[in-house]
């Protein structure tokens, strides 16, 4: 349920599987030592009542398979905190074609300060990018922020298409699919551009 809902962004997903996989490190470790502090019912149990090897196991082929389905993710953890903590990130480990301009964005002030109380999106989006200097850095960040962290963003849309596609509206087809594309998005449209571009009809 971490990863469902809008805005979220692969790295929130990266954050929640690391997370779980501390977790799983230091469960099978306790367990191995016989500490069942996060485990309330094992501990109510009499010894005799459990294999311990087999709890052991268990959390040991669960941490395997979490390290084995995200190892692909994983390569990506310095362009995610690249992204994330741009002000503190070593500018030596950043690309060579990123470094100048991490350079100036880490020595500007009022960036840095406005970065301290912004969302990470919101500050790229209204603060960086229009201003027009980073280009090769926010083209970084479309890189990461195109990335799904999840299927919920494709089952939603389909779920609403498949809502929208009803008995009553048979008729829609693949010829109206960017129409009804457009009927859930959240962009708001620009009212004054759509009615200039309009031409009005001439009075006799």
């Amino acid at each position: 349920m971490m990863l469902q809902g809008k805005d979220i962004l692969v790295i929130d997903m990266y954050e929640h599987i690391t997370a779980f996989e501390v977790k799983l490190h230091l469960w099978e470790a306790q367990l191995a030592s016989g500490q069942f502090v996060h485990f309330p019912r094992l501990a109510a149990c009499a010894p005799d009542d459990m294999d311990l090897d087999i709890c052991v196991s268990v959390v040991t082929s669960l941490r395997e398979e979490f390290a084995s389905r995200f190892a692909g993710v994983r390569v990506l953890a310095a362009d995610f905190k690249f992204f994330t903590v741009p002000f503190d990130f070593p500018v030596e480990d950043a690309p060579a074609s990123l470094q100048m301009e991490l350079v100036e964005l880490q020595c500007n002030d009022e960036m840095k300060a406005k970065f301290r109380t912004s969302s990470l999106l919101s500050f790229f989006r209204d603060i960086v990018l229009p201003s027009n200097n980073f280009q090769k850095y926010i083209a970084h960040v479309q890189r990461i922020v195109a990335m799904f962290g999840s299927t919920y963003c494709c089952e939603q849309l389909f779920s609403k298409m498949r809502y929208t596609k009803s008995h009553l509206r048979s008729q829609l087809s693949d010829r109206h699919l960017n129409d009804i594309l457009l009927l859930y998005t959240s962009i708001e449209p620009d009212m004054e551009i759509l009615l200039h571009g309009k031409q009005h009809q001439q009075s006799h």
